[in-house]
């Protein structure tokens, strides 16, 4: 049997035979471009992260600021769940043995280095020794143990039993003397005409209403049956 002679410069191969110095010049002009593209993005993206880092450091402190006034709302305003008084009562007699009575819808104790209370929904009277009375509500309030006051805010309404009524957004309660003060504007009711102020101080356990800064009132005279 004859021996069978193939030609291989005939045959086909699977790949294409190249120059090896061809084939480096390629790879290398490859490499060359990818470079060139990373090195303009860095040209682009290092400016701008330089800009984003030195607004950050411009506004941290800002933006800590306001971090700690969040926290310092949440911390007033929400109530831890496991320290909350139901509808506490309470009572203190001053120096001259009068006494002030004061309930809530709940009460918690407020984080701090100093003791301070808040309440919600605030109903309070005080009778004096010669057994007058002075009632007040108010929307929130805060005791403050160190001060031995109260802070009333929101929609705080003062009543006595001569007739007034006195309306503002803020007092304070001075429970040593049970003196109560404001520097909200005030609105004042008495039983014949109003009054708008500044402020207002009532005294000697509602026997004096003392209105303070600018003020305005208006008096309606006693009017006789006929006239």
């Amino acid at each position: 049997m004859a021996d069978k002679v193939v030609d291989l410069s005939l045959a086909k191969w699977g790949k294409t035979r190249t120059d090896g110095s061809v084939d480096w010049r390629r790879k290398q002009n490859i490499r060359m471009r990818h470079h060139s593209q990373v090195v303009v993005s860095l040209k682009v993206l290092l400016p701008s992260l330089a800009a984003v880092l030195i607004g950050l450091v411009i506004l941290w402190p800002q933006l800590q600021a306001r971090q700690d006034e969040a926290i310092s709302i949440v911390s007033e305003d929400t109530a831890p769940q496991d320290q909350v008084m139901i509808n506490p009562r309470f009572f203190t007699v001053d120096d001259k043995g009068e006494r002030l009575n004061m309930s809530a819808e709940n009460a918690y104790e407020l984080p701090g280095d100093t003791r301070r209370i808040r309440l919600n929904q605030v109903k309070a009277d005080i009778l004096s020794k010669d057994d007058r009375f002075f009632a007040l509500d108010a929307e929130h309030a805060v005791y403050a143990q160190s001060a031995d006051s109260i802070d009333l805010s929101g929609a705080v309404n003062l009543y006595s039993e001569d007739g007034y009524e006195l309306n503002t957004t803020q007092a304070s309660i001075d429970l040593k003397t049970q003196n109560i003060a404001g520097r909200a504007e005030t609105f004042v009711r008495p039983p014949a005409g109003t009054a708008t102020s500044q402020g207002f101080q009532i005294l000697n356990n509602g026997k004096l209403i003392r209105l303070t800064g600018k003020t305005r009132a208006v008096f309606y005279p006693d009017r006789k049956d006929g006239q």
